[in-house]
């Protein structure tokens, strides 16, 4: 209903819906729209405001984006730098935020981009390679192809050495891994089919670690990226390097104890808990993992040594109750299970929600029903899970710095 203001979830899935639809017009009326684009730019806009009145800038603009990468996507003037800015400027003048804003840009670029017109589409994303790693990784592909122009036509040279476009990907690469970027497809135009994009990062990644083989950057991105996508293929492919390379990092190795974990391979990810027990003696974070791995095995003498190794490490008393409580449960061992959970929320007045939860859950892990068995074990191993990392994220955490009121500061003379 117009008028009527839509909360967040309902507005995403409704901006979903018209973007499809604009998509559908923009694929079946390519040729009207590249020769009516002002006309169509109205339209675009005039539908989204009816729509949506109370939509944020931030939301209007992206839709903006979006639609432009689409109408560049599909039309086959796209590889024209000359049409690409009447798109542009079509776009620019509708939308709320018309300066420092990196969207048109990148939907220009990425669209030269795919149809090999690197030098073109280099004027239009260098200047935005931090704002996502995708888009960095980009920017050092144009260089990069560009580079392997230039050998071909040098192929008379005995020795091969990198030239300039390929020095300056290199760069791009190093500035990347100096500067951090997310890999936030938030920061994109809606693509529908990125794979071209991803097809380039890829690249990219493997090319930046035999330039620079000790970057681990590159792998952590990579696996970031991995998880996003849920490239198995790529993931596993990284953690062989990454173990190769930087077995002594702690991101590697916790992501190889993930990685054989949820392979089933008991005995990789205990071998992963060992290692960083003994890289990191002073660190509970291994013990953590040690705890979540004898409750996946329900080994006692296993539990108890890396419980007696808890205390030792300072795990919180809450985090040893529930690990308690978890692995009771787990060996369908009721009464105790059932007279620890009260315990539970005796000892601790601000976990009683939680208490009160894990009683639900042992309704169903004592009802006999091997779907319902199955169910609340997931939910209590991803509930454990998720309980232990914020305690690790707490630990984490800089200290707060004291308050310091008006009268204590120290005056500029002093």
């Amino acid at each position: 209903m117009q008028g009527e203001k839509l909360s967040d979830a309902i507005q995403y899935e409704k901006l979903a819906l018209l973007i499809k639809d604009f998509f559908g017009y923009i694929d079946r009326n390519t040729a009207k729209v590249d020769a009516n684009l002002p006309v169509f730019y109205g339209y675009v806009v005039s539908a989204l405001d009816q729509s949506f009145p109370d939509i944020s800038d931030e939301k209007y603009d992206r839709f903006l984006d979006s639609i432009t990468f689409r109408v560049l996507y599909t039309s086959k003037n796209a590889g024209d730098p000359e049409y690409v800015r009447r798109v542009m400027t079509s776009a620019a003048r509708l939308r709320k935020n018309r300066d420092n804003d990196p969207g048109l840009g990148i939907a220009a670029g990425l669209s030269l981009l795919r149809t090999g017109d690197y030098t073109h589409a280099l004027g239009f994303l260098k200047n935005h390679w931090s704002v996502d790693a995708k888009i960095g990784m980009a920017v050092a592909w144009c260089h990069y192809q560009l580079s392997l122009r230039e050998d071909n036509a040098d192929q008379q040279s005995p020795v091969r050495r990198p030239g300039e476009k390929e020095l300056l990907a290199r760069e791009t690469m190093l500035a990347l891994a100096g500067a951090h970027p997310p890999v936030n497809p938030a920061s994109l135009p809606e693509i529908e089919d990125p794979s071209f994009l991803e097809t380039i990062f890829w690249e990219m990644i493997f090319n930046g670690l035999e330039w620079f083989p000790s970057e681990q950057w590159f792998v952590e991105e990579g696996l970031r990226n991995a998880g996003l996508t849920h490239n198995q293929a790529m993931r596993k492919r990284l953690l062989d390097i990454g173990a190769a390379r930087f077995y002594t990092d702690k991101n590697v190795l916790r992501e190889l104890y993930a990685y054989r974990l949820e392979n089933r391979d008991a005995s990789g990810a205990a071998a992963m808990v060992s290692q960083l027990l003994q890289q990191f003696p002073d660190d509970p974070e291994p013990v953590f993992l040690g705890l979540r791995l004898s409750l996946l095995t329900t080994r006692k003498i296993t539990y108890h040594s890396f419980r007696k190794l808890a205390t030792t490490r300072g795990i919180s008393d809450e985090s040893l109750a529930l690990f308690d409580i978890s692995f009771d449960l787990l060996m369908q061992q009721k009464p105790e299970a059932l007279a620890r959970i009260d315990e539970f929320g005796t000892d601790f007045p601000d976990l009683r929600y939680y208490a009160t939860t894990l009683r639900y859950l042992a309704h169903d892990f004592f009802s006999g029903d091997e779907v319902r068995i199955r169910r609340a074990k997931k939910t209590l191993l991803d509930s454990v899970e998720q309980y232990c990392n914020e305690e690790i994220r707490r630990r984490d955490l800089p200290p707060v710095p004291a308050k310091i009121s008006p009268g204590d500061r120290a005056s500029p003379e002093h």
